[in-house]
Parts: structure tokens; C-alpha cells; sequence
């Protein structure tokens, strides 16, 4: 759910109709508070998405990642990259562009 009004009415989110999606764990980018990355998962645990927004959850895209993450970081100086700490004890850099 997401509230663009501190709390007093909220809008279900419908990340992938159809396609029950678990949220593990989400990410505000300490830079530009409208990015907020969401890490999901599937209903069975086989691959994870990050699902990207750059207007305050209003709107989100989908990135398939081929890794499992354990953690996120915004990169400090550029807000497009993320440092992915996987479940694998590996360090990936991610670009959250999209064109």
C-alpha cells in the first residue's frame, strides 16, 4: 500500500497484475527521496526483481537481477548505482537507469 497524504488514505500497490509479489525489503536513496527501490521476490523463492521508482512509489519498473540480495546501498555520489550485497557474501554494482 502507498499513502501520498502521511497516512490518510492509501492506494494498493499493483507491482505485476496477476503475479503475487513479496516485497523483502525496500530502499529510499538518501540523495533524491523520490527513488525507492523495492527488492521482491516470487511466490517460490527462485529469482529476485528490484522494482524501481523515481516518483515517490507512485509509478514502478521492473529489473530482473540474477543474484539474491542480502543488502542494498546507494552509491554516494550517483544515485543510478547501487552497491548489492548478495546472500552469496559477493558485492555487485547495479545501474538502476532505464532509458
Amino acid at each position: 500500500f502507498r499513502s501520498s497524504d502521511f497516512g490518510t488514505l492509501y492506494t494498493k500497490l499493483n507491482l505485476q497484475p496477476g503475479i503475487a509479489t513479496v516485497i523483502d525489503n525496500f530502499y529510499i536513496c538518501p540523495t533524491n527521496k523520490k527513488k525507492i527501490i523495492l527488492v521482491s521476490s516470487s511466490h517460490n523463492d527462485r529469482d529476485q526483481s528490484l522494482f524501481i521508482s523515481t516518483d515517490e512509489g507512485a509509478t514502478f519498473q521492473k529489473q530482473p537481477i540474477t543474484f539474491f540480495v542480502e543488502t542494498l546501498l546507494f552509491h554516494p555520489k550517483e544515485e543510478d548505482k547501487v552497491l548489492a550485497y548478495t546472500k552469496e557474501g559477493k558485492v555487485k554494482l547495479e545501474d538502476t537507469t532505464f532509458v
